[in-house]
């Protein structure tokens, strides 16, 4: 009896298995619990979007808000004009990289071109950019020699003069000797010691000076331009009594009788037609009634 008595207290099989069963289901259970909360191979970091890789993301640099950049550009753009406004100041004012180094002078004879520089009187480090030309041009026209003047400018560092000389076409006898050469407009500008070859020496009444305010001057330089440039060569002397009688002498002793100052250009054509004919005086001062004796 007492051999096949079993203990009260020992547990069924079935109970056993039972409560083992429990345990080790307990133990699966908790297990992925355990490892996401240590942050396992597997775990997914908080916050992580599904099906992203399990590691932390870097997030990217904040940009500048649109008006901060565009302010940004705005003194940029400010600070760079001014580094351009400042240079150019510089090289427009202080730099002596526009300073008149050399003046060229045009159109003078040798002997006159340093008399234009000096009348021109450019003092050194005067800037190019700032010379005034008008000034410049009424100082050489100063001189008796210039008929005319222009004024330019050669960068860096060139002022280029040039003139337009007067021409003779008239040659007066000078007060102290030699002759005073007359240009066009009946102007004496300059003293030789004799007349040149091809200027036709101009006669005046006695104690008259040759001028372009002088009637006479002024009619005899008129007269003498509107001959054809092939008969004034043979022209030797213009003589001028006054506006009203202007007469000149041809290689050969032929005279010319040639009246006031008036109708010019016909009576130098009528002249050309009766020089073809012999004679010793050509009278051409009523062109309609021209007269050779």
């Amino acid at each position: 009896m007492s051999g096949s008595a079993r203990p009260t207290g020992r547990p069924a099989r079935g109970g056993r298995s039972g409560r083992a069963g429990r345990g080790d289901r307990g133990d699966r259970g908790d297990r992925p619990d355990r490892e996401r909360r240590s942050g396992g191979a597997g775990a997914r970091p908080a916050g992580a979007a599904a099906g992203s890789p399990g590691r932390t993301q870097r997030s990217a640099r904040p940009r500048a808000p649109g008006p901060v950049r565009r302010r940004r550009g705005l003194w940029i753009g400010l600070a760079a004009g001014l580094l351009l406004v400042a240079a150019v100041v510089y090289v427009t004012v202080w730099s002596p990289l526009l300073d008149v180094r050399d003046v060229q002078v045009v159109g003078a004879a040798p002997d006159e071109s340093e008399a234009v520089r000096a009348a021109a009187s450019v003092a050194p480090g005067t800037s190019l950019l700032w010379l005034d030309g008008d000034d410049v041009a009424d100082r050489v026209r100063t001189l008796p020699r210039t008929a005319s003047v222009d004024v330019a400018r050669d960068w860096p560092g060139t002022l280029v003069v040039t003139v337009a000389e007067r021409e003779p076409v008239l040659a007066a006898a000078a007060p102290g000797g030699g002759v005073v050469l007359v240009d066009r407009i009946g102007f004496g500008y300059r003293t030789m010691p004799e007349r040149p070859a091809g200027v036709p020496a101009l006669t005046l009444p006695p104690g008259v000076l040759p001028s372009p305010d002088e009637p006479g001057t002024r009619a005899a330089a008129d007269v003498i331009v509107a001959v054809p440039a092939s008969l004034r060569a043979d022209v030797t002397e213009v003589r001028a009594d006054g506006p009203f009688d202007v007469g000149f002498v041809l290689t050969g002793g032929r005279e010319v009788r040639w009246g006031a100052d008036a109708d010019n250009d016909r009576k130098a054509a009528v002249l050309t037609a009766l020089l073809t004919r012999p004679g010793s005086v050509y009278d051409v001062s009523t062109p309609d009634l021209a007269v050779v004796r």
